[in-house]
């Protein structure tokens, strides 16, 4: 996996939150969320239908794989950095950003 193309990443991130158990939000990305006035249901969105255009990041400390998806949502420029491993369905939302604001 750690071989895999950006939209490769972008398709397992897809299929992986299709069943919302797999999706979890930190403090930080849920703080990050009330503050740029992004939704739960608007974050789903961006994880289902985003697109990964900066390459991925290793976190060596975390042992995932760092993801931005980008989309466009709620008339607004919108990203969230969902760290995965290849080894867990668990898609984790670390931090949202309002690429409008950037």
């Amino acid at each position: 996996m750690a071989g895999w193309s950006k939209s490769q990443w972008q398709k397992h991130i897809r299929m992986l939150v299709s069943t919302p158990v797999n999706v979890v939000f930190t403090n930080h990305a849920l703080l990050r969320m009330r503050q740029r006035q992004i939704s739960r249901l608007a974050a789903f969105e961006i994880l289902k239908k985003g697109v990964i255009r900066r390459e991925p990041e290793s976190n060596v400390r975390r042992g995932t794989l760092e993801c931005r998806m980008d989309y466009y949502v709620a008339g607004r420029n919108l990203a969230l950095v969902a760290a995965v491993d290849a080894g867990d369905p668990t898609v984790i939302v670390v931090t949202a950003i309002d690429l409008d604001k950037e």
